[in-house]
Order: structure tokens, then C-alpha cells, then sequence
């Protein structure tokens, strides 16, 4: 009798045993993942930070992972996203633990209201140069505010050596890995560098007073040829003369333009008797290769301007797409050539860098078209 009760038991117990097991087993579940999502989705404005905190069930003892765009970037519960420009993310949370893993994508989109382009003019000076009689003498060089080519907007044109331009956008531009901003050419082929400095607006008073320009170190900055600290005087012309100069090395010469005279290139000073600039003198950036008496070729002297200038078309930074110089706020020295390490900027400084007259392109005067921040611009890479 008490055999067969024993035999009776043995089943009951596998079936208890069977039923506790998968009681068990339904407890024991991976994790499952779940986001309130906003009525409009997600957003985040740039320069702000978007928390992320998922639902997360059965987490216990487990693993997470956020990835942006395909690139990990936390291994947190809890995630802060601060994108680096404008534009639609792709995130993705991954949790795992010894029972199962589950993963869900989320969009994110990336606004700014601030505007990409140069908002404000400080200063314009147009150094002795052939648009000098074009130019108004109350011009303050607004076509290089805002979009460049709409509308009435055409390209600013600094002169000779050390006319320059002083501008500033609505925002600060953070320097981030690679390229930050870009200024953009006028639409051609002809290359005339311009050096181009950075500020930024540490006392937040909107101007740009904040100590010492910031060149933008570019290739020729080494260069034997390049003289620092360099000044130009220019004289005003006599009767129908050319313009005269003078500069801190001894040198002195006059403008000799391919036709004509260049007292029109004093156009804008009124009565001034001279005018001083000061800036940095890259070298001649012309050759003429001609090997025909009285026909010139003038040509970019090979292996000079790669990269970190305004208005070069064949280098190294040129965005096709963009028609522009694309400059990184990592490559700004002070004025010892010792990297300035900006965290951000707020104005710009583009100035003529070539002090050279190559023949029938008269002086080598930089034109541009404007700035952009590259954090708040979609563009195709070249």
C-alpha cells in the first residue's frame, strides 16, 4: 500500500516541480524598453542638452549601451544628448543581462533660431586697390551679412595688402573636432589669400574688444617669406600720380597699375594724406610662367596656401560644395604662434595677406562672400 502511494507521489511532484519551473522561467525575462515619446517627437535645441531616461523592465543586473548615429557613447541608464550641429539623430539604447537583451531607436532632431551667417559689421577698411572708385565712401561692406549671393548681395572686395574686414555672427561657434566655420569665396578661380583671425566675446558685451586678434595659424605661417608684425604706410597720390608706400622693413615703392594711374586707388580716404595698415604679410602668391616676351601667364606659385586662408580655390580646406574655406578654431595661435585653446569664438577678422602686383590682375586684393558657422549648415563634404 504504501508502494503505491510512493508511485503516486513521484508524478505529482514532477508536475509541481514542471509548473513552479516555468512560473519561474516567466519571471526570469530579458529586458524590455519602452520611451514616453513627445506628441512631436523628440528636439533639442543646439547648444542645449536633451536627458533621456528609458523604462526599462526586468533591468535588473543588466548592461546598457547608447549609440549615435552607429558610434557608442555611454554605457549609462541615463543618457544626456548634446549634439554638435543641427540635423536628424538616430539614437539607440541597447540593455542586456544573462536572460535576453532588447534595443529601440529613437529620432532626434537638432534645431537652432540663431543664424549661420554674419550678422554684424564692425569695421571695413579697403585698402589702395582697383575697386577703390567703385566703392562708396560710406560703405561698410554689409554684403557680407547674411546669406551669401541672394538677392542684391555681391562679394567684398578688401584691397590691397591689409584692407580688411571685422565681423560678427548672433551666437558663439564652439570649436569642435574639424572644421568650425568658413568663409566663402567669390565665385572663380582666381586665388587671393586673406589671413583670417578669431575672437571671442569674453566680457559678453557683443563687440569685439576682448584683447588680441587670433590668427588662424595657415601653411605659410613659417614660411621664410612671411613677415609678422608687418606695416604699410600708404601715401595719398600727387596731381595724377600713383599711390606711394612705405613700410616698417625700409622698403618703400609706389602701386604701378597694368593701365592708367592709380590715383583712383585712393578712393574712400577723402582728404587723408596717408593711411596705415598692420597685419601679417604672406609671400607673393603670383608667378607669370610665360616664356613669351610680352605676354604674361600668371599662375598660384605651387606648393603655397594649402590650407587656413580666405579665397583659395585649390587647397587643401576648399569646400566645392560651399564655394569655401573651411577653417578649424583649433588652428588659432596668439601672436607668439602658441595655440590660443578657444573653446569658442564670436567674431571674425578676414584681411587682405598679399602685398604683390602681378601684372594684369593688378593687386592681389582678397574677396569674399561672407561666413557661415558650420554647426547650423547641412553641406556635402568634398
Amino acid at each position: 500500500m504504501l508502494k503505491i502511494k510512493f508511485q503516486v507521489l513521484i508524478p505529482v511532484l514532477v508536475i509541481l516541480g514542471l509548473f513552479f519551473s516555468c512560473k519561474q522561467a516567466n519571471k526570469l525575462t530579458g529586458p524590455v524598453i519602452s520611451f514616453v515619446i513627445p506628441a512631436s517627437g523628440f528636439k533639442v535645441e543646439l547648444g542645449a542638452s536633451l536627458p533621456l531616461s528609458p523604462n526599462v523592465v526586468n533591468g535588473d543586473n543588466s548592461t546598457y549601451s547608447w549609440s549615435v548615429n552607429g558610434s557608442v557613447v555611454s554605457s549609462n541608464k541615463i543618457y544626456s544628448f548634446k549634439p554638435f550641429k543641427i540635423g536628424n539623430y538616430t539614437l539607440k539604447l541597447k540593455v542586456s543581462n544573462d536572460i535576453g537583451s532588447d534595443d529601440k531607436s529613437i529620432q532626434v532632431d537638432a534645431f537652432s533660431n540663431f543664424s549661420p551667417f554674419i550678422a554684424k559689421i564692425f569695421d571695413f577698411q579697403y585698402a589702395p586697390g582697383q575697386n577703390a572708385s567703385l566703392i562708396p565712401v560710406d560703405w561698410k561692406g554689409e554684403d557680407f551679412i547674411g546669406k551669401p549671393w541672394t538677392a542684391t548681395r555681391q562679394y567684398t572686395a578688401l584691397g590691397g595688402w591689409g584692407g580688411y574686414i571685422i565681423a560678427g555672427f548672433d551666437h558663439s561657434i564652439s570649436n569642435v573636432e574639424g572644421p568650425d566655420f568658413a568663409v566663402f569665396a567669390q565665385p572663380g578661380p582666381g586665388s587671393e589669400p586673406g589671413v583670417v583671425s578669431v575672437m571671442a566675446d569674453s566680457n559678453n558685451d557683443g563687440i569685439p574688444n576682448d584683447g588680441d586678434w587670433l590668427e588662424i595659424k595657415g601653411s605659410e605661417y613659417n614660411n621664410p617669406e612671411t613677415i609678422h608684425n608687418y606695416q604699410v604706410t600708404y601715401l595719398k597720390p600727387i596731381n595724377n600720380g600713383n599711390v606711394t608706400w612705405k613700410d616698417n622693413q625700409g622698403n618703400s615703392g609706389e602701386l604701378i597699375p597694368e593701365y592708367g594711374s592709380a590715383s583712383w586707388w585712393w578712393g574712400g580716404y577723402g582728404s587723408k594724406t596717408e593711411v596705415i595698415y598692420n597685419g601679417e604679410k604672406l609671400p607673393n602668391a603670383y608667378v607669370n610662367t610665360s616664356t613669351t616676351p610680352d605676354v604674361e601667364n600668371w599662375s598660384v606659385r605651387p606648393g603655397l596656401f594649402s590650407s587656413g586662408y580666405a579665397e583659395c580655390y585649390s587647397n587643401l580646406d576648399f569646400n566645392n560644395s560651399l564655394k569655401s574655406n573651411l577653417l578649424d578654431i583649433s588652428n588659432a595661435v596668439d601672436k607668439a604662434g602658441n595655440k590660443a585653446n578657444l573653446k569658442e569664438i564670436n567674431f571674425i577678422k578676414v584681411q587682405s595677406g598679399v602685398f604683390q602686383i602681378a601684372g594684369w590682375l593688378n593687386e592681389i586684393s582678397t574677396e569674399i562672400s561672407g561666413a557661415v558657422d558650420l554647426s547650423l549648415i547641412e553641406y556635402t563634404a568634398n
